[in-house]
């Protein structure tokens, strides 16, 4: 996602290296994730962390001092854009040859951006049907090409080879496709603080993403025990689910995902599993990253699940390009 000549003017020279780091700058944090593989492909964390940085001044250090002691220079680095950095548009694009898209799509979104056409990075994706005739839905990513130099200079100043710049929900794909043997593809329901994101993800193709309004904010006053509270939380959760999963089989033929994963953060919450479990058409289990990779020992899978986004990037492979154009 989003390659346009930015990358070249901070991207250097990387060391051959299996680690793979991702750092994802959002306005109060900086947070970083280092995976490595093994011949086989099988992906160990190495380390996640987060730091509070209060302004663009302090990334840059804050960015130092997570990374001190991984041996993280030169090494390739995916940076993952907060979700407050770029838009995601779907758009009706003609058939044009590939080199002239971008600058189509650039023309479609000129109205829903708040910043000069010509200032914007994009890149397009398109989701084709699983099954049936109809045309591929296409997605432009757009980011202003001042922010994106803003988050790329902290990379570079700390020795990072930036490859990549992706966005929250293509890391969320990586994650979904660590469960190999859900061989109907899985959902996954990441609830934050104060919001929820949703992405239907199946053979490396992130079929939809969702974000609800509904947070872990929302969730844990009634954690304790007030049920009837906490239901009629869940039931818009439960109601955005199940319109996501009904919109995927009309739109694209998908059947049923084999399972719904959910990764709460802050706290976990046993009643939000039994309840979306309860009234959903999908079996629904805690996200948990026990049987699909190794992550360092004493890790708290709640912990581990603030820093999904930044996990997810550092999960990319080349192969993850699959559906974007």
């Amino acid at each position: 996602m989003l390659r346009e000549v930015v990358l070249g003017l901070f991207g250097g020279k990387r060391k051959v290296s299996r680690l793979n780091v991702a750092v994802c700058q959002d306005v109060t944090t900086i947070t970083v994730a280092g995976i490595e593989r093994d011949q086989n492909g099988a992906a160990k964390l190495q380390f996640a962390k987060r730091e509070l940085c209060s302004s663009a001044e302090e990334r840059s250090q804050a960015l130092g001092l997570l990374l001190q002691g991984e041996n993280t220079q030169k090494q390739k680095a995916v940076a993952v854009l907060p979700v407050n950095a770029y838009q995601l548009t779907q758009v009706e694009m003609a058939d044009l040859p590939e080199e002239e898209l971008r600058d189509a799509a650039r023309w479609q979104i000129s109205e829903r951006i708040d910043y000069p056409p010509d200032e914007a990075v994009v890149d397009l994706y398109a989701v084709p049907p699983f099954a049936g005739e109809k045309r591929p839905q296409t997605y432009v990513v757009s980011a202003q090409e001042r922010l994106l130099r803003e988050r790329l200079e902290a990379l570079a100043a700390n020795d990072l080879a930036t490859e990549v710049i992706d966005i929250p929900e293509f890391a969320l794909r990586n994650v979904c496709d660590l469960y190999k043997d859900d061989d109907r593809g899985v959902a996954l329901l990441l609830l934050l603080e104060k919001r929820g994101v949703l992405v239907i993800v199946r053979d490396g193709v992130l079929y939809l993403v969702r974000w609800l309004n509904t947070g872990m904010e929302d969730l844990t006053p009634y954690a304790e025990g007030n049920l009837e509270a906490l239901s009629e939380q869940l039931d818009s959760i439960v109601l955005e689910i199940q319109r996501s999963f009904d919109y995927c089989e009309s739109s694209f033929h998908l059947p049923l995902v084999s399972r719904l994963l959910v990764a709460q953060t802050q706290l976990e919450i046993p009643a939000v599993i039994n309840y979306l479990n309860d009234y959903l058409s999908t079996k629904v289990s805690a996200f948990d990253f026990a049987d699909i990779m190794t992550v360092p020992e004493g890790s708290e899978q709640v912990e581990l699940n603030q820093y999904l986004f930044a996990i997810g990037g550092a999960l990319r492979q080349e192969n993850n390009d699959a559906s974007a154009n």
